[in-house]
């Protein structure tokens, strides 16, 4: 029943993402108000999907498709919620199809890594903050990429840019408060990661831990270059995604080797 309910959410995605690619066709088009809730109907059978893939008798199968997946669901979350404040279709196409790669992605034969997180209140606040950071800042790095091709298309191609395409500074403000918001809730994560068990430490690859550190100082130190106005927004986006790409080594990179390659589950 997993499987299915599996491609059935990826393709309620891929309809969704149909949907905005539609929308950005024909920008001349007005949305009908049912519009902003429709992100909500593929979201409610992904909510469902995770718990069928997360929750096993064993205890919580996390392993790195099913967290891919409920990134996936929180940045679909986080644009969706936007997109009541701000018009966002770019974001919504984008995010959408990434939430369909990553369900497609399960399909895939991948072991599990059961974890028994029941009654350990100090894990499971670390893990949600470490997976809701790492979502923010991928959206993060998503939004960069748009606030830099924006940049590029206003100085060499101006009147290519698409008239639904939101203005920069709004791209840039956007951009740097969901680098803050994933820069305090990794923070966080980290500072809870002391308090874990010894043995749970040690079974984190090293190489992890050295990258996630960098990466956290490196967002922390764009922040505060930015607020004291040393670099531009586009400085602080092409930055982002530097220190984005550090992160995701270090946390995708990681999980990929040890339960792909060296299949450890």
């Amino acid at each position: 029943m997993s499987l299915y309910i599996t491609i059935i959410t990826a393709l309620a995605y891929l309809g969704l993402a149909a949907f905005f690619a539609m929308r950005l066709k024909h920008p001349e088009g007005i949305l009908p108000s049912w519009s902003h809730f429709l992100p909500f109907v593929p979201m409610g059978i992904h909510l469902y999907s995770l718990y069928l893939a997360i929750e096993t008798g064993a205890g919580q199968n996390l392993s790195l498709f099913n967290l891919l997946s409920l990134t996936a669901f929180i940045l679909v979350l986080i644009v969706a919620l936007y997109r009541f404040r701000k018009p966002a279709p770019h974001l919504m196409l984008y995010t959408a199809i990434f939430a369909a790669v990553c369900l497609l992605t399960k399909l895939l034969p991948h072991p599990a890594r059961i974890s028994v997180l029941s009654g350990d209140w100090i894990g499971i606040t670390h893990i949600w903050l470490a997976i809701v950071s790492f979502s923010l800042l991928l959206l993060a790095a998503l939004q960069s990429s748009l606030v830099l091709m924006l940049n590029k298309k206003l100085k060499t191609q101006p009147a290519k840019i698409h008239p639904l395409m939101p203005p920069l500074m709004q791209m840039e403000r956007f951009n740097f408060d969901l680098v803050l918001i994933g820069a305090i809730c990794l923070t966080a994560a980290l500072a809870l990661g002391f308090f874990l068990p010894p043995e749970v430490i040690q079974q984190q690859a090293l190489h992890k831990i050295i990258l996630t550190v960098i990466a956290w100082f490196s967002f922390c130190t764009f922040i505060l270059l930015y607020k004291g106005t040393k670099i531009s927004g586009i400085q602080f986006a092409r930055f982002t995604l530097i220190a984005f790409t550090l992160l995701a080594l270090g946390f995708i990179g990681s999980k990929l080797v040890i339960e792909l390659i060296l299949q450890r589950g």
